[in-house]
């Protein structure tokens, strides 16, 4: 069971609490977000190891969010989500940072399988490395 937590940033409340349970199901800490606004002020207070939010909101779209969350969490993955999903918009949500880009209707073992492959990355990549030997802290 992995304790990481998950930003869930969608406003079709029914879909944001399905999403979330699913997540929280699979043993992750899932909170959600109405909208990109109410999203960034989550991350202002909490720590997250993954965002995932919806593309087409009202006042800021998650591709706006992207940008937004990559000046403040650079490090912080976001895997976005649309039922409009097109070829070019998935090619330019992944030059702006995205980790993905998945179309609605998302299958959960899908979503799980992905966001379980991200964070054992994020993980991965975060971890310190002790080495006892002096050739291996070369390395």
């Amino acid at each position: 069971m992995s304790h990481a937590a998950i930003l869930v940033v969608e406003d079709d409340s029914d879909l944001r609490d399905a999403l979330c349970a699913t997540l929280n199901i699979a043993g992750y800490s899932a909170d959600g977000a109405r909208d990109a606004l109410s999203a960034l002020e989550h991350l202002d207070r909490h720590p997250y190891s993954l965002v995932l939010s919806d593309v087409q909101m009202r006042a800021m779209d998650g591709h706006e969010l992207l940008k937004n969350i990559k000046t403040k969490h650079p490090d912080l993955p976001v895997l976005l989500m649309t039922a409009y999903g097109t070829v070019q918009k998935a090619v330019q949500a992944m030059r702006e940072g995205a980790v993905d880009y998945l179309v609605k209707p998302i299958e959960a073992e899908a979503l799980i399988s992905l966001v379980q492959q991200i964070v054992t990355e994020q993980s991965a990549a975060s971890a310190d490395f002790i080495a006892a030997d002096p050739r291996s802290r070369e390395v």
